[in-house]
């Protein structure tokens, strides 16, 4: 878990949101390899392990609505849909998505990658961040600069929308819908891209004095 995206965490139960607290147990390269994660509102601990951060004590895992992609673009490609040509801000890969971590890393200068559900075989470190998370992603809303989900379940989409920032980019499987507040840019057989728009602002009341 690299240090810099645990500021961007936060705990998944239901209270107002809260940052976490590390308390790091051995690290690499700046890169939590064991540790945990405690939350100063409700008392929560989330273990690291081999620089996996687990949020699925609470909420059981639901993967029925993921795995819609059989064939993943390449590396390249994935990387020109997420508009990763900077190091500015860390990208989030969910399920299948995370294949392409080590091939994104290799073949540019990639900013930090944080992988939910990271799949067997791929080592945390050196850039590669790794999270199991429960019903909700355990993350600031904004906090991402690009994301890109497997899941084709509107609740997970739309949640992957939320943690993009404004301006951030969204992949998802073609068969999912574009959530609400993600502008479609592009589309093929296999997904979309979407850019993250900025929420509208509550209406004002204006009041005209009189006298």
């Amino acid at each position: 878990m690299f240090v810099e995206i645990v500021d961007a965490l936060r705990c998944p139960r239901p209270h107002e949101e809260s940052w976490l607290v590390l308390a790091a147990r051995r690290t690499e390269d700046r890169h939590v390899l064991e540790g945990t994660l405690g939350c100063p509102v409700c008392r929560a601990e989330y273990p690291i392990h081999d620089g996996i951060a687990d949020f699925t004590a609470d909420t059981p895992v639901d993967h029925s609505a993921t795995g819609a992609l059989t064939t993943l673009p390449p590396a390249d490609h994935l990387a020109a849909m997420l508009n990763l040509g900077d190091a500015l801000g860390f990208a989030v890969l969910i399920g299948a998505w995370g294949t392409r971590a080590d091939d994104l890393v290799e073949l540019l200068d990639a900013p930090p990658l944080l992988l939910v559900e990271p799949p067997a075989g791929v080592k945390m470190g050196h850039g590669l961040s790794g999270i199991r998370a429960g019903a909700t992603l355990p993350l600031a809303t904004g906090a991402a600069r690009a994301v890109a989900t497997d899941s084709v379940d509107p609740a997970r989409v739309a949640d992957a929308a939320r943690v993009a920032r404004v301006g951030g980019r969204l992949v998802a499987p073609a068969e999912s819908r574009v959530p609400e507040g993600v502008r479609e840019l592009v589309r093929d057989a296999s997904v979309w891209v979407g850019e993250r728009q900025a929420l509208p602002s509550a209406p004002v009341t204006l009041h005209v004095r009189r006298g």
